[in-house]
């Protein structure tokens, strides 16, 4: 913990030293002023406090293991942290390019010549551009700690096959994913988006993954709204990375054990018929397809839990095969041209909730880990969706990857 701390205050401290000389460069003329001074002051002074209070934080707390609460209390901090460093980082990305440009300007052509003309603040176009930006992020990241993170959306999506049966023609499956409600501090925002999704008077539900940050207990709060939630083709859940307890340091190796049981026996007892490396045959009239759930089986550094042999024996001869894995990731990797599974649902990246998906538009730097990363991609006679996620990790915000509710209409 020692080390994370000491990384975060060094790597703050180098973009504020950065920052200060752009700053001061581009605000040359009015050195001397009490704006001036006040101006670095605040800029210094807040970020010191907050650094101090982050690492006084973090020493005074300590682990916060089984304790969720306190777990989530180093979110809110974070959300505080990103607030005030996030525009700083997207000012420092404008300042060094700007340092950069002024230094070849030295290298080749001796002292820059903007130096000397009437308009002494015309070189520094750059560092006032990302002056302005900086503003903005301040505004998208305070939007997406106050609204954006409990904006929920729906998103209906239609997927065509030949091989689905007649009875299921026009069959509405709901998805939701990574709910992780123990980031949540209010239990009317989750009833917010749960009532939104039984307004869609889905046949199905599904839930791809990550109920909990960590332990079990973070269902309490939120059974008596969860257990409201039916569909009368049934509610069908898997296990996410964060499920398996995987990132507490339990103290005896039964203890994980114990939380995984007692997750399961929760989850089933809000409705959900959880799916362990198996599968479940929804009939309709004369037909049926088959929901197949795999555990949690992700790329290094999560783990591979998941079985796609075992979940899938026996079901050969069912022609609609529906598939719930948590990691995209699973999909390409063992999914993909190896099997006859025509739809795959999964959640995990959360659209790293910060980007754009508006206007025909959509980019986040999750794709640069995930190239599936949300929405649906179709290969030929196989498809998979990634669901953005219900809730939220780490940072209390969404900034332009809106909380969704994703309903996937199968058509003939």
């Amino acid at each position: 913990m020692f080390l994370r701390i000491a990384f975060l205050v060094g790597f703050s401290l180098l973009i504020d030293l950065l920052n200060a000389w752009g700053l001061s460069k581009m605000l040359k003329r009015f050195k001397g002023s009490a704006i001036y001074s006040l101006f670095f002051k605040l800029y210094w002074g807040l970020g010191i406090l907050l650094l101090l209070v982050f690492g006084g934080w973090f020493f005074y707390q300590g682990d916060p293991g089984l304790d969720y609460l306190k777990y989530r209390s180093y979110f809110q901090l974070f959300g505080i942290y990103i607030l005030i460093y996030f525009p700083r980082i997207v000012l420092f990305a404008f300042v060094l390019v700007q340092w950069m440009y002024h230094g070849v300007l030295t290298l080749f052509f001796g002292r820059p010549s903007y130096s000397v003309r009437k308009r002494r603040t015309r070189g520094y176009y750059l560092t006032k551009t990302g002056l302005a930006f900086s503003v903005l992020a301040f505004i998208a990241v305070l939007h997406g700690m106050l609204i954006g993170k409990t904006h929920f959306v729906v998103k209906e999506v239609t997927l065509s096959s030949k091989q689905l049966p007649k009875e299921f023609d026009g069959f509405r499956i709901a998805q939701i994913s990574d709910m992780h409600l123990g980031s949540f501090t209010d239990v009317e925002d989750v009833a917010k988006g749960l009532q939104l999704l039984m307004d869609q008077k889905p046949d199905m539900i599904v839930f791809t993954g990550d109920l909990v940050n960590n332990i079990a207990a973070e269902i309490d709060p939120y059974a008596s709204i969860l257990k409201s939630l039916e569909a009368p083709y049934g509610m069908y859940s898997i296990l996410g990375n964060h499920d398996m307890g995987d990132y507490v340091k339990w103290k005896k190796a039964e203890m994980k054990f114990q939380h995984l049981n007692t997750l399961i026996k929760k989850q089933d007892s809000l409705g959900f018929k959880t799916l362990l490396n198996s599968h479940a045959l929804v009939h309709k009239g004369a037909d049926s397809i088959v929901i197949i759930g795999v555990e949690n089986w992700g790329k290094p550094p999560f783990k591979k839990y998941g079985d796609l042999n075992r979940a899938m024996k026996g079901i050969e001869n069912v022609p609609f095969k529906i598939l719930l894995s948590h990691d995209p990731s699973h999909f390409t990797a063992e999914v993909l041209g190896k099997t006859d599974i025509q739809l795959t649902l999964s959640g995990h990246t959360h659209g790293m909730q910060l980007g754009w998906n508006a206007w025909g538009v959509k980019w986040s730097p999750a794709q640069w880990i995930y190239p599936l990363w949300n929405g649906m991609y179709q290969f030929q006679n196989q498809s998979i969706y990634v669901n953005p996620g219900f809730g939220y990790l780490a940072m209390p915000a969404r900034i332009g990857i809106w909380p969704e509710i994703t309903i996937i209409t199968l058509k003939r």
